[in-house]
């Protein structure tokens, strides 16, 4: 049977998220929040926009499910007082795992996941609230992601990683086995992380560069 679901956002992820949802679940989405000082219009995709301080009054929590749909803003703060907030008013928070992923039968998880296409995660994984796992994702057995984390498209956790309350792990990050990623942590697109990553701290790969040679003068 279908339920009732109201989004909460209204950029790219909420859009993006809204396809998801009308074309892979049950769900029936029936509109859009944001915070007042965000509401630009009062329709996205011919669905209402309403602010979040009139939420409750247009899409009751009785009987209407909600989905965060924000970026990793300051970190992922953001979504986390989003969620902690909806769900003190009583909101069933919806999760969005794709048809195409492959997910253990013995893993755990919260509120608020996505997890996206052709995404697999191992065995005896712990998956906490609110985090996103972009698509074509690898999660080895026995990894923790803790609450809020945000990982990136295309990335590959190896066995009993730790990934702290909301990290964010970019594009194409590969975490070796028994690593913990800090809490607040971003690691950039494209990183080998081998050892530790320390709380609210920043690693990056290097960039590519250029060579001084023409595309047409070398050899593939």
């Amino acid at each position: 049977m279908s339920r009732d679901l109201v989004i909460v956002g209204n950029g790219q992820m909420a859009e993006l998220f809204c396809s998801q949802f009308t074309h892979n679940t049950d769900y029936r989405v029936v509109g859009f929040s944001i915070g007042r000082e965000l509401v630009a219009g009062d329709a996205l995709l011919g669905l209402p926009l309403v602010p979040l301080e009139e939420v409750r009054t247009k899409f009751p929590p009785e009987s209407t499910d909600a989905f965060i749909a924000v970026g990793p803003v300051k970190n992922n703060a953001v979504r986390a007082a989003l969620f902690d907030d909806l769900r003190r008013h009583g909101y069933r928070l919806a999760n969005l795992i794709s048809p195409k992923a492959v997910v253990s039968p013995d893993v755990t998880m919260g509120e608020n996941v996505v997890v996206g296409h052709l995404s697999v995660i191992s065995s005896w994984c712990r998956i906490g609230d609110g985090v996103v796992i972009g698509s074509t994702t690898n999660i080895g057995h026995h990894c923790r992601i803790r609450g809020h984390a945000f990982l990136a498209g295309h990335t590959v956790l190896a066995g009993s990683v730790d990934v702290g309350e909301r990290a964010f792990i970019g594009t194409g990050v590969t975490i070796r086995d028994n690593v913990t990623i800090g809490a607040a942590s971003v690691v950039g697109a494209g990183a080998t992380i081998l050892g530790d990553v320390e709380p609210n701290s920043v690693y990056a790969a290097e960039r590519g560069r250029k060579l001084s040679i023409a595309a047409d003068q070398i050899r593939l």
